[in-house]
This record gives structure tokens, sequence and C-alpha cells, in this order.
């Protein structure tokens, strides 16, 4: 026997929309990491609807707000994010630091954006084709 709420399109929304927020995708894109008192390039290597993580020159302590700029194709152009961030986790790699970003705040615009771009890389990955765009 089925349930109820496999039926209810509502409910299955809200199930891809939360299987979407736990997916992560590899990627390599410019980004800027933009803090109170400084500007540091980035490299952005995984995205997801929730977070993100950079490699970057410059780090930042657990808890430091910065924002991430970066651009994606979505929405049949492309659109430069501007999103306010929280560093929740680094490490060193390298002769760079990782940065784990978790997005706080984000606008309906901003997670429409987000949301199309990772769609995009799921449809790719399901093809059997790389995920790696810049």
């Amino acid at each position: 026997m089925h349930n109820q709420n496999e039926q209810n399109p509502i409910y299955l929304t809200l199930v891809a929309k939360t299987f979407m927020t736990q997916l992560s995708y590899k990627t390599d894109r410019k980004a800027i990491l933009i803090g109170k008192n400084a500007k540091a390039e980035a490299i952005l290597i995984d995205l997801s609807m929730n977070e993100a993580g950079v490699i970057t020159p410059r780090g930042a302590r657990e808890g430091t707000q910065l924002e991430l700029e970066f651009e994606v194709p979505a929405l049949g152009e492309f659109t430069v994010l501007r999103l306010t961030t929280k560093v929740i986790h680094r490490h060193n790699s390298e002769d760079d630091i990782y940065l784990k970003l978790e997005f706080t705040g984000l606008s309906t615009h901003e997670e429409l954006v987000l949301s199309d771009f990772l769609d995009y890389k799921q449809r790719l990955h399901e093809m059997g084709k790389k995920t790696y765009i810049q």
C-alpha cells in the first residue's frame, strides 16, 4: 500500500527540493571572496543549494561572514551571484586554503539561479557526461 503523501505533488516537490539541497556538484569557476577589509580571488570547486567550497590564497576563521561572487549560466543567461555566506570549515590544501561556505539569507531569485544551474549539472551527470563545467 502506498503512502498518501507519495501521490501529493506538493509533497513530492518538497522531497525533490530536500534531495537537491543535499547534492553537491564539482565545478571550476572563478570567484571573489569579499570580507570587511579585503577581497581575495578564489576558485569555486563545489556547489550545492546550501553551501560552496572554494580554494583561496587567503584564509578566514570559522564563523567569519564573507560575500561570495561568481557567475553561472542559468535561466537562459549568465548570471552573477553575490551571496552572503558564513565560513563553516577550513583547512590547508597544498599552497592554498579550502573554505566551506554556508549560504545565509538567499533570495528567491538566488535560489532559482542556483537550482537551475544545479539541475543542469544533474542532467549532465545523468547523461553520463562529466560534471566539470566552466
